[in-house]
C-alpha cells in the first residue's frame, strides 16, 4: 500500500469510530445503550481522534512544516492513551456526558 492510501484508511477508520463516539457523547445515539459495553462507546470516540491524529502526523512527514507531525504525533499518543483507558477501567464521572449521568441517576 502507498502512504497516500494508509493516510486514506487511517482518515476513513478516524471518521468511523469518532463519529459514532461523537454522536454517543452527544447524545444522538442512545439505542447502543443497555446492548453495548458503555465505556467501549466513549472509547471509540478518543480512538477515532487517534486515528486522525495520526493521519495529519502522517500527512506532514515530507512537508516544509514538518514540525506540525510532531504535534499531532503528541495529541495521538495523549487520545489514544485516553482511549484505551476508558475501554479498559470505565469512563470516569468528568468525561460522561450530562445526558449519560441523568440516565444513570434513573
Amino acid at each position: 500500500m502507498t502512504p497516500v492510501l494508509y493516510v486514506l484508511v487511517l482518515v476513513a477508520l478516524g471518521l468511523i469510530f469518532g463519529g459514532l463516539g461523537a454522536a454517543a457523547y452527544a447524545g444522538l445515539w442512545r439505542s447502543w445503550r443497555g446492548r453495548i459495553v458503555d465505556h467501549f462507546v466513549f472509547g471509540w470516540f478518543w480512538l477515532g481522534l487517534t486515528l486522525l491524529s495520526m493521519a495529519l502526523a502522517a500527512s506532514f512527514v515530507r512537508t516544509p512544516v514538518f514540525g506540525l507531525s510532531f504535534v499531532f504525533a503528541f495529541c495521538a499518543v495523549v487520545t489514544g492513551s485516553l482511549g484505551f483507558w476508558v475501554i479498559l477501567m470505565g469512563l470516569p464521572r468528568w468525561l460522561r456526558p450530562r445526558w449519560y449521568r441523568v440516565a444513570q441517576e434513573r
